[in-house]
């Protein structure tokens, strides 16, 4: 899914049955030690948040980055979750679930004990309504794609049925869902928020406002571990702890989520005592951060794939592979990470972060050589940029970001392509991307789940074109194998499978494949227990204050 540093479009991402995920390298969350001497959690206190840039939505449909899935995964819960640490499968709605003999049948088990934000219970029905309404045409859901596996969906998302076939009540607690084949990813991907379930009459009477800053505590009910109070667009989002949570109940009374337009002043306001976290600290101050603060930070590594975008439609980029592959052997990608990043990243060598199972180490995408670039140049058509139009370079607007921006331009100047920058404000970049408006754009997606199907499906599949897939990039090939590794259920192969995929996508560049960022967290001194998953979820539930 597409998120502010991700695009966590949004932006996610193993074996049969129940899936084990801490036995495929994943054991990737980071939890900072306990330094203040009590050990005991103590409950109560609200913890103030400073996030960077507002959500998008707070409609589990429409999480399509990550500041609207950190805040979502807290109101409302999905039949499973993942473990803070390991990412391992754990039951949460769902108490268990069962596989018929051919594996394309699952019965979920539900909780006798889950109540929605008002006191009422939760039942099966309740789910089924949800996700009908996540498939349904009118939703325009850019997710619906995670029910595309079940019976029955098609008809929905056309809009030709109401209700998908393949999801049935068998009683009050037990949910049948039919798969069109045997799929060992769906039970993994239900772990995305856009499969939570909240509460659909409420939702229906919102209308338009459901998941909007004009959303009340009587239309946002979830069954979360946390209630919504409310969203005051643009400066803050308030959630509050809901007492009668069937799970886990978190220690915090209240998460004040503080919104900021850049690092730099959320940053400041941390150094002030006004909050609790930050997300990203200021561009430039990342090793005199480290040397000022070095017991509250947290450094972390996430499924994130970041990437600049050609929008294969549009010229010059559309059906000119040489143009492609000018501008990738232009830019030093390296020099940027050591200068502008202060080596806070890696560069990236393909389509998945080196964290994912199955990535492809032997991928060669090209890296920076300024005499292939003219060469290329020149094929394209362009010798030495002659009668190129200066091309439009877009990207959300963080101040790390505005620096890359200017170090690419000033990188591709130097081969005789011009490029002229326009930053964005978040919302309308997600907007512009989607419907093609945008020549060439920067990409950062989060895995919704561990899966390599998940990011290499959603960012380069043709069933994607307009949501997921900003680049509409599209082979035959690709989808074949995509199909393939979908239901191979061999580990070996699967893998297989899916480094073939990295290769035919490098091959045609669609993108230019950036950085592997190690991000840093800061916290207060009187944090402890919070955790951060390597989908950049931090588990809200287990945070106590002293």
């Amino acid at each position: 899914m597409l998120a502010k540093k991700n695009w966590v479009i949004s932006i996610a991402f193993l074996l049969i049955g129940t899936i084990i995920l801490s036995g495929c390298g994943l054991n990737t969350a980071l939890k900072n030690e306990e330094k203040p001497t009590r050990s005991t959690p103590v409950d109560g206190g609200v913890f103030r948040f400073g996030m960077i840039s507002s959500p998008s939505a707070l409609e589990p449909a429409f999480l399509e980055e990550i500041n609207g899935i950190e805040i979502c995964k807290e109101l409302n819960d999905g039949l499973i979750r993942y473990d803070p640490n390991t990412l391992e499968i754990k039951p949460a709605i769902a108490e268990s679930w069962d596989y018929s003999e051919d594996k394309k049948v699952i019965t979920f088990h539900i909780r006798k004990d889950v109540k929605f934000h008002d006191g009422t219970s939760l039942k099966a029905q309740d789910i089924i309504d949800v996700w009908n309404r996540l498939a349904a045409k009118d939703t325009l859901s850019p997710l619906a794609f995670l029910l595309e596996p079940i019976v029955g969906f098609a008809q929905v998302n056309s809009g030709e049925l109401e209700t998908i076939s393949g999801l049935k009540t068998i009683d009050d607690y037990t949910l049948e869902v039919t798969l069109k084949e045997k799929n060992i990813v769906f039970l993994t991907s239900l772990g995305h928020p856009a499969l939570s379930i909240y509460k659909l009459e409420a939702a229906n009477k919102a209308g338009k406002d459901f998941g909007t800053p004009a959303a009340s505590p009587e239309t946002l009910i979830g069954t979360g571990a946390f209630k919504f109070v409310k969203w005051n667009a643009d400066q803050d989002i308030i959630l509050e702890k809901f007492t009668d949570y069937y799970g886990t109940k978190a220690h915090v009374d209240k998460i004040f989520y503080k919104i900021f337009k850049d690092e730099s002043t959320a940053f400041n306001e941390f150094r002030a005592g006004n909050l609790d976290y930050v997300d990203m600290v200021p561009p430039g101050q990342r090793q005199s951060i480290l040397e000022e603060l070095p017991d509250q930070i947290l450094k972390t590594t996430t499924l994130t794939t970041q990437y600049i975008g050609f929008n294969l439609t549009k010229d010059p980029f559309k059906d000119n592979i040489n143009i492609r592959k000018a501008i990738a052997y232009a830019l030093d990608i390296q020099s940027i990470a050591d200068t502008v990043l202060e080596g806070s990243s890696m560069v990236s060598n393909g389509p998945l972060p080196d964290t994912m199972p199955g990535y492809n180490i032997d991928l060669r995408a090209p890296t920076f050589d300024k005499k292939k670039a003219k060469e290329y140049l020149a094929l394209a058509g362009y010798p030495e940029g002659i009668g190129l139009a200066p091309i439009q370079y877009a990207y959300n607007y963080t101040q790390e970001n505005q620096r890359v921006a200017e170090a690419f331009q000033a990188q591709l100047k130097e081969v005789g392509i011009q490029v002229n920058l326009m930053n964005m404000e978040w919302g309308s970049y997600i907007n512009a991307m989607q419907s093609g408006e945008l020549q060439m754009f920067r990409v950062a997606c989060v895995a919704d789940y561990p899966d390599p199907d998940n990011l290499l499906r959603m960012l380069y599949s043709k069933s994607q074109w307009g949501m997921n897939n900003v680049t509409f990039y599209s082979n035959p090939e690709v989808e074949r194998l995509l199909t393939q590794g979908f239901e191979e259920t061999d580990m070996t192969k699967r893998m297989a499978i899916y480094k073939k995929i990295q290769e035919l996508i490098v091959e045609d560049q669609p993108a230019i494949w950036t950085f592997s960022t190690n991000y840093l967290r800061i916290y207060g001194d009187r944090v402890h227990n919070l955790t951060i998953n390597a989908l950049d979820q931090k588990d809200m539930r287990s945070v106590w204050l002293s």
